[in-house]
């Protein structure tokens, strides 16, 4: 009987898993890679991010898709693929990038991404995790006893603050909310304090837990964010008269729009009073806490029952990446209380099964950048890291109060820079410079004002970028008239 033959025709599955084609692609896509990164350090093209409509990019990406149905192809993606992925994402790695909180991932780690990314094991369990499993534990009670939360301290990691947030007030609502919530529901309406400042994703938690609009209490704040201890008291007293069962209060670090950090060390000793549980949204500013010259506004993490703080935005891993850690590791699994026999043989602690922490079930093996920076670094790159981005910001600062026509919001505690050009639409002069280019900077709205923001996230950026970003906004401001 004559043997079967593979076939021999390019889309077969069967083409796509050769070390030859894998060892080939990989030979072009470091090149091409590298000299992508040549270019946007270089600041080589004309635009951070090249400018168009939503529906332009839209129709362009469905034209390649009407022209290529049914085109043969001996490789996994068109020739041109990638080229035009490259040609028209944010180009994160040029110095003039000044946009949104998002990590200029260190281009090493990219090796490390292919790696776990072929490798492909889940870690919902132990046996699908056995190298990134037990890495995951050992740094993540490492970082927790440097962050001070103690020798009990432990955590997960997950993709992205917003889950990291929800698991915490989800273990919160466990620890502190009266009977059994995860087994029976809540005995009666929960609600968490938070400042009026904080990040969507906590009150979107809330209502994600069944708590409505009242189970957010937004707290008033301070001319400079932070929460108002008078009316935090006042909200609390309010909240419970209306018999609401308020379990915690949530601290900033740091806010998004701005960059304040809450009095952390208020909030602590306000939490301990009225048998709150306390959690800190430091999914930005929590990385301060690598910096001995930038962790003063961090002062009373230690005493958080909870602190999330993402990997992915001043600590160059790529996204998504974040830490949720908790003062006494048992907590994590308040979260979730769940029999799954085809996973687990009972319902036990077990750090090696670690879907019984977090809501993923499958996840990437986010531990293979944290544990390899940690065991090659300790703190000190990432120290580093903070310290220069950091620097970027007062740097900009300094620049912005030198010139008469512009305004500061606030002198800078971390990375982020709010500022306003007298007398402009600053919402316009913004939409000129993602236009027009080349810098790449957003916006907020402070008090009913639009007012310009850079988040400097970009080590490589220097002075003289910072000062043509301003000369730019300047003439952009002239062009309009």
């Amino acid at each position: 009987m004559k043997a079967c033959s593979k076939p021999n025709i390019p889309h077969h599955w069967s083409n796509f898993y050769t070390v030859h084609a894998f060892r080939g692609s990989g030979d072009e896509m470091v090149e091409r890679l590298a000299h992508y990164l040549a270019e946007s350090q270089g600041k080589q093209r004309d635009f951070v991010l090249p400018y168009s409509t939503p529906f332009e990019r839209l129709s362009y990406w469905k034209s390649r898709l009407n022209n290529s149905v049914g085109a043969k192809s001996g490789a996994l993606w068109k020739a041109n693929f990638l080229e035009e992925v490259l040609a028209q994402s944010n180009r994160l790695h040029d110095p003039r990038y000044l946009g949104h909180q998002v990590a200029v991932p260190l281009p090493q780690l990219s090796w490390l991404q292919a790696a776990t990314s072929l490798l492909n094991n889940g870690m919902a369990i132990d046996e699908m995790g056995p190298a990134s499993s037990p890495m995951e534990e050992a740094v993540m009670q490492e970082l927790a006893q440097f962050m001070g939360l103690g020798s009990a301290a432990s955590g997960i990691l997950c993709h992205g603050g917003t889950l990291a947030n929800l698991t915490a007030l989800l273990a919160a609502r466990q620890r502190k909310a009266s009977g059994n919530p995860w087994k029976d529901g809540s005995e009666r309406p929960c609600a968490v304090l938070v400042s009026e400042q904080a990040h969507y994703c906590v009150d979107r938690a809330v209502r994600v837990m069944g708590w409505g609009a009242a189970g957010a209490v937004k707290v008033r704040t301070l001319a400079n964010h932070q929460i108002d201890p008078v009316a935090l008291r006042i909200a609390f007293a309010e909240s419970t008269a209306r018999g609401l069962d308020v379990i915690a209060v949530v601290g900033n670090a740091c806010t998004t729009s701005t960059g304040t950090f809450d009095d952390l060390e208020v909030l602590a000793g306000f939490a301990d009073e009225n048998d709150l549980w306390f959690h800190v949204d430091g999914a930005h500013g929590a990385a301060q806490i690598f910096s001995e010259r930038n962790k003063g506004p961090l002062k009373g993490i230690e005493k958080a029952d909870s602190v999330a703080m993402d990997f992915h935005k001043m600590l160059g891993v790529p996204a998504l990446c974040t830490g949720l850690f908790y003062r006494n590791g048992s907590d994590a699994y308040a979260a979730f209380s769940q029999e799954a026999a085809y996973l687990y043989e009972n319902e036990q602690e077990e750090w090696w099964n670690l879907s019984k922490r977090t809501f993923e079930c499958t996840k990437r093996m986010l531990s293979v950048a944290v544990f390899g920076i940690w065991e090659a670094h300790s703190h000190n790159l990432w120290e580093s890291l903070v310290d220069r981005l950091v620097d970027r910001a007062q740097v900009a600062a300094r620049a912005i109060e030198q010139r008469p026509h512009w305004e500061l919001f606030a002198h800078p505690q971390s990375n982020i820079v709010c500022f306003r050009l007298r007398g402009s639409d600053n919402a316009a002069l913004r939409h000129a410079m993602l236009k027009h280019g080349p810098q790449y900077i957003v916006k907020t709205v402070l008090n009913g004002e639009t007012w310009l923001r850079c988040t400097f996230q970009n080590p490589l950026t220097e002075e003289s970028d910072i000062e043509a970003l301003l000369d730019r906004l300047e003439e952009l401001k002239a062009n309009r008239g």
